[in-house]
């Protein structure tokens, strides 16, 4: 059976030709990419190690110089893993591969050089069941069934072990793919199963290398492929000094660009044929660093795809990275390149300051982070790692001052007026098992097959606004996660699946330093501090690091400069946002050990100020207008106050101002819409009715509010 046949390597190579992308195969300069370093251990394990497990991106397509192509410009080609097993193996001097192939449940033989004669005899005995099989299927004379007497995979699998590597020479290969699916890695096996993995680690063991005439002969190699080691049953012997693990990573950004160039070619070429324009040299080297700058974390074959994908979505080569989009979170439309978001961002200060009242300094920083996000400079670490979220957000403030609705309003301004954010309440993160409810339980575990609650939720919207409430009250561990999605821009789910946050907002909120704030220096009039150690730090939960030690002279000992007070609303915006931005820092640099995430956040932290006196009668105007609208809305009637009762709601409402923009809605919730329910309730209003307070009395203790009413009909 031939290699195409296979589907292991590509068309035509040669049964001698040294391991892909080899020194051996190159000559003075050459642009392509070096040989990937798993590849060389490969080779070299093929004269050590009796037994290979191969893990991780095993699935994937491998660009390397395709050595036996026509001319001499440099030419790569996709290899499969059996494909580079096969060359590697050609190339030592193997005589054949065998091929597990659990769909058809058969042993398919693929001679390299060796005779039929010098195949080991359980190998030809499924050559032939093989070819039996191929002539039922191509309806040639045979039924293409197996026999009733056929032994069972494992068994096949099992004698097929035995005979390479009991097998003189020359060597043979025996490649088992989805190794994880003979077994299960949570439960033991048994049966056959367990018979299959005794026998590898007994033949592991006893395994000699092959006689030859060279000094270095190879071993017969049983080669085991999985993606995840952990897939693999309890009783693989992992851990045997026969078996070589090598890892195959995700392709580093040098063979992504190389993967790109051998797409932007093909597609340039395309493109030139069907009379686009020709692309320069500068040109299409642009196009190809593009593409393996938006495909961080891809594959070489998914690079390829987004290749394929261009020419389905007739995109020029100039937009491969809106390729790569599309691949990634499969959103066609995107609202960042559009004149319209540019726009709503543009008037953005207008509109969110009608949403939140009282915060044009958070307002003006949030616009200044989403048109760098509009503009496609998501900060000057944007190189690093260009799959990172398009925006992020760290809104730390008092109760009550908008932190929410700042992000409703975002969420309406980027998505459209009917889009909210996606809200997870952190304070019910705080246990261990938080983890497991974001992304989902590991494999084996209750609710493995739900998935995650954050991952879920993106999957199904990629293009969201994430609202991570109350931050600080999350468990320690989820911090790992935001760490991993602010830098690369996805998580892999419980099923391993991944999910992206390249296309979503993530905005986290905590009023941490409100209760217990740094204060920098002492209130005037007090004496010096006599702090001799310096200004020690906070913790996130309002504890004192530091010890405030002492080293103060005179009689009187007073506070040192790590004293603590309450911030309240008379405090100076300047001194409150220095406070907070203290009390950020001191949480992730000394409460939960993480400064590396502390400086994901860099500029985009936004202290909000506490509510002041000046903004009440906006928001007091808002929540009348809110109330009014809710009557027109259930009875038909127009609601009006006058100016008595009014004046008697700003002052409600400016005595609590503590509890900032809410508190507001809270007096007006007493004095206004409560009493209101009872005046409607015994005397319902009439469509086109209209009513007017004229007056507020009462003392504010629960129901002690009374509105005096005036009705007629409009």
């Amino acid at each position: 059976m031939s290699a195409e046949q296979q589907g292991n390597g590509p068309a035509g190579l040669r049964k001698d030709a040294p391991p892909p992308g080899s020194d051996a195969t190159r000559g003075g300069a050459d642009p392509r990419p070096a040989t990937p370093s798993w590849i060389r251990e490969l080779d070299m394990a093929l004269t050590v190690h009796p037994q290979v497990l191969l893990t991780g991106n095993v699935r994937d397509q491998y660009l390397l110089p395709d050595d036996h192509a026509a001319g001499s410009s440099p030419t790569l080609a996709p290899y499969s893993l059996g494909g580079v097993i096969e060359s590697l193996c050609a190339a030592r001097g193997y005589g054949a591969l065998a091929f597990l192939d659990q769909v058809h449940e058969r042993i398919t033989l693929l001679r390299l050089s060796a005779t039929v004669d010098q195949v080991p005899a359980v190998l030809r005995e499924f050559a032939e069941r093989d070819e039996k099989w191929r002539r039922g299927r191509d309806g040639q004379g045979a039924d293409g069934t197996d026999d009733e007497d056929e032994p069972e995979m494992l068994d096949r699998l099992r004698d097929a072990m035995v005979g390479v590597v009991h097998h003189p020479g020359p060597p043979i290969g025996l490649v088992v793919p989805y190794s994880g699916r003979l077994g299960s890695p949570q439960a033991p096996v048994a049966g056959e199963a367990a018979r299959l993995f005794a026998a590898a680690e007994e033949l592991g063991h006893t395994a000699r290398p092959v006689q030859g005439a060279s000094a270095v002969t190879p071993y017969n190699t049983v080669f085991w492929v999985v993606e995840r080691q952990e897939e693999l049953p309890r009783e693989f012997a992992v851990g045997s000094r026969a078996v070589r693990v090598i890892s195959v990573p995700q392709p580093p950004h040098d063979q992504r660009l190389a993967a790109a160039r051998h797409v932007v070619g093909g597609l340039a070429r395309y493109q030139a044929a069907t009379g686009g324009p020709a692309l320069t040299e500068a040109e299409t080297a642009t196009a190809a660093k593009a593409l393996a700058d938006s495909s961080h974390g891809m594959g070489s074959s998914e690079v390829m795809a987004i290749g394929r994908m261009a020419l389905d979505r007739n995109l020029p080569v100039q937009r491969l990275d809106e390729a790569a989009r599309l691949y990634r979170i499969g959103v066609l439309d995107n609202p960042w390149a559009t004149d319209e978001l540019r726009e709503r961002i543009a008037t953005g200060e207008e509109f969110l300051n009608g949403k939140v009242i009282g915060q044009p300094y958070a307002v003006r920083r949030t616009l200044e982070i989403f048109m760098r996000s509009a503009a496609g400079l998501n900060g000057a670490q944007a190189s690093s790692s260009p799959s990172r979220p398009r925006g992020t957000l760290f809104l730390s403030g008092p109760t009550g001052v908008g932190k929410t609705e700042l992000a409703k309003g975002v969420a309406e301004m980027i998505l459209g007026k009917d889009a909210r954010p996606i809200r997870f309440d952190m304070s019910e993160f705080a246990e261990e098992h938080a983890r497991d409810r974001l992304i989902g339980a590991p494999p084996g575990f209750v609710g493995h097959d739900a998935g995650g609650e954050l991952t879920n939720a993106v999957r199904a919207n990629p293009m969201s606004v994430l609202l991570f409430d109350e931050i600080d009250k999350a468990n320690p561990r989820l911090f790992d996660l935001f760490l991993q999605i602010l830098e690369d821009g996805r998580l892999t789910d419980g099923r391993g699946a991944t999910v992206y946050f390249t296309e979503c907002v993530l905005i986290f909120t905590s009023n941490l330093g409100i209760t217990a704030a740094v204060m920098g220096e002492p209130p005037k009039g007090e004496a010096g501090t006599g702090d001799a150690g310096g200004s020690g730090g906070t913790s996130g939960n309002g504890g004192t690091s530091g010890n405030g030690a002492a080293g103060s002279t005179g009689a009187t000992e007073v506070a040192p400069r790590t004293n603590r007070r309450p911030l309240s609303r008379h405090d100076d915006p300047t001194v409150v946002r220095q406070s907070l931005r203290e009390a950020f820092d001191a949480f992730f640099n000394d409460s939960i050990k993480r400064p590396e995430l502390r400086n994901r956040f860099g500029d985009n932290f936004i202290p909000m100020d506490f509510m002041q006196e000046k903004w009440v009668p906006r928001i007091l105007d808002k929540a009348i207008a809110s109330v009014a609208g809710r009557v027109l809305e259930a009875h038909g009637a127009e609601l009006t106050l006058a100016d008595d009762a009014w004046e008697v709601l700003r002052v409600e409402a400016t005595r609590r101002l503590d509890h900032g923009g809410r508190g507001v809605l809270t007096a007006v919730e007493s004095a206004l819409v409560n009493p209101l329910a009872k005046e409607v309730f015994r005397t319902p209003p009439r469509r086109g009715e209209r009513l007017q307070v004229v007056a507020i009395e009462g003392d504010g203790d629960g129901e002690g509010y009374r509105l005096e009413v005036e009705r007629w009909q409009g």
